[in-house]
């Protein structure tokens, strides 16, 4: 005889996003998969128009204190990411489940919960996006090109600059309020009447809009003004590296310069010195992976001594534990990834990877989302242009600019859109995916591989990875 049992299911739907599956869909996959595994539905958890970028959702956490109750032994989803959008929340919640006796089971993927699987999801997953990546960068070619020529690649052109036949020339008019913004900002005096005076004169920034405070710090950033061309041919989505743009193309006078390169620096320590007043909420490296030898998390802090910062994790708990610093975490993550990622392990990993072949399906679907999504994004930059010329009478000059730039758009889209999910990823792609994380030690690479990191002593650490398991769990011996 069957043992029926109680399961709950938990729906969400975020209103951020345009293509998922709406609360009563995901409702109906969960209670026909119910049906057909002689399951009792005994309640449903919704939450709708929330991120699952946060844990902190009304119904989940209510969910989270019902498990307690022991009422329930299963807990069904639609897809894995109605949870969370990254393995570290899948691997905390399975850990708190599994001390409960709860299931999570996702209806609609065929992945179980097992730490293998969740590992292979996640790097299913990320090469996807790697490949796509990829592939959208064949279409930067031409602009790469006219990069390392130093001339303009579409866009609107810098206040203080317009573009003739794709080379950069001062606009005289605007030249000279770019020199006063910088003068005043290196003096320490104030914008307003700057912007006042702007205002009455009717000069305005090139997309037809009043310039004011936020234009003026994006001004005084920008290192174009001291001849120097920068291109990126990727987008930056931290805000820091979008305007430091650390893998750009730079051609050193290149540019007919509008400010010395002596008053710029000048200009970006002071800037730097007010950006440092009342800093707060600082992201670490290995934020949410680190754990003090009492069993707690140990979370970021920052003191000041003597004039110099210091960053260090400190226990959650204050069990009285010594503080650990930041660079030694992260020193001791990065090496670890150089050690897991060694050609060998690559070679092991490749191997387990064609071999775990429940993988194919969510595969493809994972990556038939991605390009769902690069689309939108493309879109919606292209439906941001459009806005901008319906906004009123432009410049020819910007109007063509910007018209070049929606046609670039166009093709991108029709690329992705004529983009097929490769049959299978050769040796040489996922190596070179592989050593691409391993070359690059980011906060996004390191939660990707690395489940946890628990201080032994001060200067010791014991560093778990989910890769371990599966490896070992398809024939690698311990696995690395």
């Amino acid at each position: 005889m069957k043992t029926i049992k109680n399961a709950v299911i938990y729906a969400r739907f975020s209103s951020d996003m345009q293509r998922e599956e709406s609360i009563d869909a995901q409702v109906r996959a969960c209670t026909e998969y119910a049906a057909h595994k002689d399951i009792t539905i005994i309640g449903i958890y919704k939450d709708e128009a929330v991120s699952g970028k946060t844990a902190n959702r009304s119904q989940y956490q209510k969910m989270l204190r019902d498990c307690q109750k022991g009422t329930f032994e299963i807990i069904l989803i639609h897809k894995y990411d109605r949870i969370g959008r990254n393995l570290g929340e899948h691997v905390n919640l399975t850990a708190k489940l599994d001390k409960l006796g709860v299931q999570l089971i996702a209806v609609s993927q065929d992945f179980g919960s097992s730490s293998e699987s969740k590992i292979m999801r996640t790097l299913m997953w990320s090469l996807s996006e790697y490949y796509i990546d990829n592939l959208a960068a064949e279409t930067r070619k031409g602009m790469k090109e006219n990069a390392l020529k130093a001339l303009h690649n579409g866009g609107v052109a810098p206040f203080g600059y317009d573009v003739i036949d794709k080379h950069y020339v001062i606009n005289e008019l605007e030249a000279e309020y770019v020199r006063r913004m910088f003068d005043a900002a290196l003096h320490h005096r104030g914008f307003g009447s700057l912007i006042k005076e702007l205002s009455e004169r009717g000069i305005t920034g090139k997309r037809g809009k009043k310039i004011q405070y936020s234009q003026i710090y994006e001004i005084l950033r920008n290192e174009k003004y001291t001849g120097c061309y920068v291109y990126c041919e990727y987008e930056e989505k931290d805000r820091k590296k979008r305007r430091t743009k650390p893998d750009a193309i730079r051609i050193e006078n290149a540019l007919p310069v509008i400010i010395d390169k002596a008053v710029f620096d000048e200009v970006q320590i002071i800037m730097n010195e007010r950006k440092q007043t009342g800093r707060k909420n600082i992201k670490y490296l290995c934020s949410g992976l680190v754990y003090c030898q009492c069993g707690a998390k140990m979370h970021g802090n920052r003191s000041t001594k003597q004039g110099y910062e210091y960053f260090y994790y400190i226990c959650s708990k204050k069990c009285g534990a010594p503080g650990v610093n930041m660079e030694d975490i992260d020193k001791a993550a990065a090496e670890y990834l150089e050690e897991l990622l060694s050609e060998e392990n690559q070679n092991k990993i490749y191997l387990a990877m064609r071999n775990y072949k429940g993988a194919e399906k969510e595969r493809i679907d994972s990556f038939k989302a991605m390009i769902r999504k690069k689309i939108a994004e493309k879109e919606a930059a292209y439906n941001n242009l459009l806005a901008n010329l319906s906004s009123g009478a432009l410049p020819a000059a910007v109007v063509s600019d910007i018209g070049k730039e929606m046609e670039a758009l166009k093709d991108q889209i029709e690329a992705l859109k004529n983009t097929e999910p490769p049959k299978d990823y050769s040796m040489e792609a996922v190596k070179s995916w592989l050593s691409s994380l391993r070359s690059a030690p980011t906060a996004e690479n390191i939660h990707l591989l690395i489940e946890r990191i628990d201080v032994k002593e001060k200067n010791a650490f014991s560093i778990q990875s989910t890769l371990n398991t599966f490896l070992s769990k398809n024939g690698w011996g311990s696995g690395i």
